[in-house]
């Protein structure tokens, strides 16, 4: 049975991906694989692992280190004609560079390109010097560079021992994929938007940020971000999902998400390259241009009262994702297109899908405030007086945005509202330059304990 001995980063942990080059006891590449990975917006990856073994009939075990330890519980093993019997997986081995210096040691960049033959001429800290010709390679802990040897020539490796215990239908050669959970750094997607309130129009750009502050590089051919909620059993795994690979590139870019059972799968289409402690920022969506609207709103309970004390209105910006493509929770910060480096304000996004409102609290207004003030009138009668105030030397328009108790009722002498719901009305007032506006309504609680 042939024994896979994964390539090692000099950090001492091997790659996850297609780039994991297994060594041969002679020194030649055993197998070019081809993994996957698929990264949660909540934490947690899976992984598919895919490799070339020489099987025998019937029992055996087949060693199969990686990176990281994976979840126990969520191992499945794909191939044709075997069966997983049973599994064991190790505590990570402890690497020892510096039992191979003087020994030949094998270069190979992370993403591609041809591979170096070198020695290894001694360490400086946590880098390795790799002389390599008549020059000598400085390698850091951190380098997108993978560092092996030829099994069974001295050293340790520092990844986790893995063995399947397998049953084959019959001997030969088998390819076959391992699906996993292992614990991986979430990522999030990132809007800044520009709008302009003369035209109506919001410019957004969307990126998605992964911030791999482990010790171990994520390193895939194929790879994509998930979005949105995944049920999620013993330790907080989502669910594994079946991968196919691609060849590799090294150019990272986010293609056309892809809806996979009520989620959402984001390709990047050259693969997944962040080395340890790094953090990297890809486009997730082109630029979009929305129709949008800024409001001035004023909103209470209606039985709040703020006495004297003047709250300050609160702005909000209203548009409608008129992609055909979903968007991603993450955090907006929202500038205004006629003004030099002017913030108006941020938010968090929630998971939009085409077609849905975008509702964006901005902050609040700082020459725009009002007080709330409620009065009783008989037992199951309220009267809400709200005056607002302009510091402003232009007119303003302004939502006043109720939210009645649960038996709340609109008195009958009350303003025909112009928005909102009956138990939650809403009414455009326009406050003067400079000046203030009062508005009144009553409204009725006729059962008082409920009120």
């Amino acid at each position: 049975m042939k024994r896979i001995v994964p390539a090692l980063t000099v950090a001492g942990l091997s790659v996850i991906a297609a780039s994991n080059t297994a060594l041969a006891a002679d020194g030649g590449p055993s197998r070019d694989s081809v993994d996957a990975i698929a990264l949660y917006s909540r934490g947690m990856a899976v992984v598919a692992d895919d490799r070339t073994v020489d099987l025998d009939a019937g029992a055996q075990d087949i060693d199969w280190p990686v990176a990281v330890p994976p979840a126990a519980d969520s191992l499945s093993l794909q191939g044709k004609g075997i069966r997983l019997a049973g599994f064991d997986v190790g505590a990570p081995a402890r690497t020892d560079l510096s039992s191979r210096i003087g020994q030949p040691v094998r270069l190979q960049d992370v993403g591609g390109g041809q591979a170096r033959q070198g020695t290894l001429v001694g360490m400086d800290g946590d880098a390795a010097l790799v002389r390599v010709n008549d020059r000598i390679e400085r390698v850091p802990a951190n380098a997108p560079v993978l560092l092996s040897w030829p099994a069974g020539q001295g050293g340790t490796l520092g990844a986790t021992p893995l063995t399947l215990h397998v049953v084959a239908d019959q001997a030969g050669q088998a390819d076959l994929e391992l699906l996993y959970q292992r614990p991986a750094p979430g990522w999030q997607a990132s809007y800044t938007g520009r709008y302009d309130a003369r035209t109506g129009k919001l410019a957004l750009q969307a990126s998605a940020v992964i911030d791999n502050s482990g010790d171990t590089p994520l390193d895939a051919d194929k790879a994509w971000l998930v979005a949105g909620e995944v049920n999620r059993a013993h330790g907080g795994g989502p669910q594994p999902m079946v991968m196919m690979a691609q060849a590799r590139t090294k150019t990272e870019r986010m293609g056309a998400p892809e809806s996979a059972g009520g989620l959402y799968r984001y390709p990047l289409s050259g693969g997944l390259h962040v080395p340890a402690g790094a953090t990297r920022g890809v486009s997730l969506l082109g630029p979009l241009t929305l129709d949008a609207k800024r409001e001035t709103r004023f909103e209470h309970h209606a039985m709040s009262d703020s006495g004297d004390t003047r709250d300050h209105a609160d702005l909000v910006l209203h548009a409608v994702n008129q992609s055909d493509k979903p968007l991603p929770s993450g955090a907006i910060r929202i500038y205004d297109a006629s003004r030099q480096a002017q913030l108006m304000g941020g938010d968090q996004l929630d998971d939009t899908p085409a077609g849905a409102p975008i509702d964006l609290a901005l902050g609040q207004a700082f020459d725009i405030t009002g007080t709330h003030r409620v009065a009783a009138g008989d037992n199951a009668t309220h009267k809400v007086t709200i005056t607002l105030h302009n510091a402003t030397d232009a007119p303003r328009t302004v939502t006043i945005a109720e939210r009645l108790p649960s038996n709340g009722q609109l008195g009958p002498d009350a303003p025909k509202r112009s928005g909102g719901q009956p138990g939650a009305p809403e009414w455009q007032v326009k406050v003067p330059a400079s000046g203030q506006q009062t508005f009144a309504y009553t409204f009725r609680t006729p059962s008082r304990d409920n009120g």
